[in-house]
Formats: C-alpha cells, structure tokens, sequence
C-alpha cells in the first residue's frame, strides 16, 4: 500500500521541475523536410511540459508520433519552414527553470552541425552560429557544477567526510581518495564499460551515509573509519561515480561528445565540491567562535541529523525497487 502511494503521488510534487536531461535532434533535409526527435526521460512524465517555439515562418506538417522506449518518452514530428529553412534562424524554449538540468538540442543539415545545452538562463539557439569548443566545454562544466551543489546525498556523504578527517592532511587525502574513484566509475560508466540499476545505486549512496553516520557516531577507539579515511572514501566513491553518471547516461549522448562531456563535467563536479567544503569549514569555524562548541558535540549532533536524513533516503529508495 505504501509503495503504491509513492508511485503514484509522489512524482506528482517530486518532479514538478525536468529532473533529467532533455534531447531535441533537429535533421533539416529540406527546408520542406525538417525532421524532429524529442527525447524526454520517462522519470519527468509528471514534470511541467517545456515548450519549443520554432521560428514564425515554420509550421507542423505532421502530428506528433509518440513512443515510449528505453526509458524515454519519444516525440517525432516534421516541420516546413519554406525555402528559408531554418538557417538563420533562432529556437527557444519556454518553462525551463533554475534547478532544470536542461535540454540539449542538436541541429544537422547537409554536413554542418551545431549543438547547444540550454537552460534557464540562455533558453535558446542561434542556428547560424557554430557552437565552440569552449562553450560546450562551460555548458558542461556548469551542469556538473549544479548536479552536485543539488546532489544533497553527494553532500552529505562529503559532509560526514570531513566531519570524520581529524587533521588537515586526512581531509585532503580522503577527499582526493574520494574524487578519483568517483571519477573511474563515471568514465566506466559513461564508456559503457560497467553500469550497475539506477535505483540500486542511488539506494546503496544512501546506504553509503548511513554507515558514515555511524562511525561518526561512534567513540573514536571503536571506529575503523577515522583510522582508515581515504580507504574508505574510495571505495565508497565509486560507487557514487554511478550516481553521478546517471546524468550523463540518461539522455544517451551522442558518441563524439563523450570525452567532452565526460571531462568538463567532471571538472564542474569538483569545482562544486571545493566550493561546499569551503562554505562548511567556514561555517563550521564560525558556530565554534560563536557558541564554543566542542568537536565532540559537533559530531554527535550532525552523527544522528545525518544518519536519520540518509535511513529515510535509502527506505525511501528502496520502495521504489
């Protein structure tokens, strides 16, 4: 009975944004054959519709054919924008929002190409002007960077990292210990090498907190975690590389864009990840300035606000099996 309310009601207000990456491929034969394939992940059927405008001069020759296949909703339709075509032309798309990871729109006529990651902030393409490296290379970039500052079970993991460091240097070792084994299981991943069920891994990251909790919990004689920190953090961390893939793989990138995306995105998850550790460190000095707060105290407190924050996650996640 619970897991069919969680099925049926809680997509309704958990999705309400595009929790996963949209794909628009856009393949003008002619300007009276422009073929278009929309991509959504099964995972947003309850999410808020986007909407594409084309140009003024186009219009829809056909209706839409929909399917559902290897876990996308697939729209394929065909426009004609007479002889103009669409060169020169701009798309733009309205309902994006701030937390969207996006919509990446692919246009392709008689060898020239052009791709664009959209989001809220910039929710359109120039069709006349070819993307560069670099902008593509920044698209990236910054969708790594805002998967892991919205990443809450990432950070908590990362959280309770530092919580457990007892010095400078164990931060440093198990953050780096941390940050190359996610980065393997990411390429593995991505590459195809390895994939593991998108439900079991996101299931055993919580699990993963869990047991983080505990240890913090636990008397520092007791605990194996502090003792062995970047051990840890590294076999844990490829299981989080899974998890992070998941952006990537879920909207099936076109094989040329892999390295790009699989390295920019990377460097966007880093950036993300020192910036946290920074803001915690900071507060973290402040609340013992202020209230003088033991480590002790620190630790226990955030041991039992982690722990039961990561059991309800992975109860949660199992249901949904």
């Amino acid at each position: 009975m619970f897991k069919a309310f969680l099925l049926t009601f809680f997509p309704l207000f958990l999705f309400a944004h595009q929790s996963g990456l949209s794909y628009i491929k856009i393949d003008e034969k002619s300007p009276q054959e422009i073929y278009i394939t929309y991509k959504k992940p099964l995972q947003d059927l309850y999410a808020t519709p986007i909407v594409i405008n084309y140009p003024t001069h186009c219009s829809r020759m056909e209706e839409e054919i929909e399917e559902i296949s290897n876990g996308f909703i697939i729209q394929r339709s065909k426009l004609e924008c007479w002889e103009k075509g669409l060169q020169n032309s701009r798309i733009w798309i309205d309902g994006l929002l701030r937390k969207d990871k996006g919509l990446i729109i692919e246009y392709s006529k008689n060898g020239f190409s052009k791709k664009s990651l959209l989001r809220s902030e910039n929710p359109f393409i120039y069709i006349n002007k070819k993307e560069s490296i670099f902008s593509l290379f920044y698209a990236y970039m910054k969708l790594g960077f805002s998967h892991i500052l919205s990443g809450y079970d990432h950070l908590l993991f990362v959280f309770a990292l530092l919580l457990l460091a007892s010095n400078t240097k164990a931060l440093l070792l198990a953050i780096t210990a941390f940050t190359l084994s996610h980065s393997i299981t990411l390429a593995f991943a991505i590459l195809g090498f390895l994939t593991l069920p998108v439900t079991f891994v996101e299931a055993m990251i919580a699990l993963s907190i869990v047991f983080l909790a505990r240890e913090l919990a636990l008397p520092k004689d007791k605990t194996i975690t502090k003792k062995h920190l970047s051990v840890i953090a590294f076999i844990f961390g490829l299981l989080h590389g899974f998890g992070f893939s998941n952006v990537l793989n879920e909207i099936g990138l076109p094989h040329t864009d892999i390295p790009l995306a699989l390295f920019s995105f990377n460097i966007g998850i880093e950036i993300g990840q020192i910036f946290f550790i920074l803001l915690i460190l900071s507060v973290l000095f402040l609340l013992k300035k202020l209230f003088t707060i033991s480590q002790e105290r620190i630790e226990h407190f955030f041991a039992y606000f982690i722990g039961i924050v990561a059991a309800f996650w992975f109860i949660q996640r199992v249901f949904l099996f």
